[in-house]
This record gives structure tokens, C-alpha cells and sequence, in this order.
């Protein structure tokens, strides 16, 4: 799975991070949202995909 996240994120130049605080065991909840070649914020807010959708949707992850 690490190839296949540096694969995907090789290509931004940035990533947007939400954080929603921490969970029982004081890590970190967050979401990734990156779109691949494109340097505008409004753009990946708006265009921008969640890594961890993009893990779940190719198998790498399984749904809580």
C-alpha cells in the first residue's frame, strides 16, 4: 500500500489535511484531500479526492 499512496500523491504539490481531533489511543483523526497537478486551494476543495476513499476503493482497506 505505501507505493500505491506515494504513487498517488507524487504529483501535488500540496495536500489539504481536516483534522477532527484524536481517538481513545490519542491518534490523530484526519482526512487527506489531494488533487493530482493542480496548485489552486479552491480547486482541491472543490475537485479533490479523499486518500482514504481512494484506499477503500481499490481494495487496499476494508469499511469499519
Amino acid at each position: 500500500m505505501k507505493k500505491f499512496v506515494e504513487s498517488q500523491l507524487k504529483d501535488c504539490p500540496f495536500l489539504l489535511i481536516k483534522t477532527y481531533g484524536s481517538d481513545k489511543y490519542d491518534r490523530y483523526l484526519v482526512d487527506v484531500i489531494f488533487l493530482k497537478n493542480s496548485k489552486d486551494v479552491s480547486t482541491v476543495i472543490e475537485k479533490g479526492l479523499f486518500l482514504n476513499q481512494v484506499i477503500l476503493r481499490k481494495g487496499f482497506a476494508d469499511p469499519m
